[in-house]
């Protein structure tokens, strides 16, 4: 219902779910970063952490703490939006480089090209965010389509970011669905939640 739409989130469920994509990004970036088994961690290692934590968990807690509503919530919104940027920068930095030092082509899978497109995309929320909707200084903060399009392409370019962990994860271990599965696990609980 409409109703629904507009409550912001308890903060119950708020916590629970901050806590959830929290745990996810750092656990499973560690251990993203430590495949394949035996593997230890390595430079490349940096590239799903940072990715893991910027995209799961800086964005995904910005996405969560915006449906909190409010004026101090949407500047933490932008602060931790920004941040995971920035650390998802670093991820993208560090397989770039990774590729260069070992002689391989870059974007070559979907898993790259996913990536790219995601961390490439937020920049145009992330400017607009910042020049027409900051709650201080955004010169049309009141124009609907503007939030609404900085909403509904934030919420797809983190989708795309979320599959694109998981496609990451398959590169390193293969077939293995069941670990899988549990690394999507915590992404299909946060989902209806954060995304929708």
């Amino acid at each position: 219902t409409m109703a629904s739409k507009m409550s912001p989130i308890p903060a119950g469920k708020y916590a629970s779910l901050l806590a959830l994509l929290s745990a996810h990004s750092l656990f499973g970036g560690y251990y993203a970063a430590t495949r394949p088994e035996g593997a230890g961690w390595r430079f490349f290692s940096w590239h799903p952490m940072l990715m893991m934590v910027g995209m799961v968990g800086m964005m995904g807690a910005a996405a969560l703490t915006k449906k909190r509503g409010g004026y101090t919530n949407t500047k933490l919104h932008g602060i931790m939006a920004m941040v995971g940027m920035m650390l998802a920068g670093g991820g993208f930095y560090v397989i770039y480089q990774n590729k260069e030092s070992m002689g391989k082509q870059h974007f070559t899978t979907y898993h790259s090209w996913a990536g790219l497109a995601a961390l490439g995309g937020c920049i145009l929320p992330a400017v607009a965010g910042a020049v027409f909707l900051h709650p201080d200084f955004g010169i049309d903060k009141q124009n609907k389509l503007y939030r609404k399009v900085h909403k509904y392409l934030g919420r797809a370019l983190l989708m795309l970011a979320w599959m694109a962990t998981i496609s990451g994860l398959k590169t390193l271990v293969g077939d293995d669905i069941k670990t899988l599965i549990l690394f999507a696990a915590p992404l299909v609980v946060a989902a209806p939640f954060t995304l929708m």
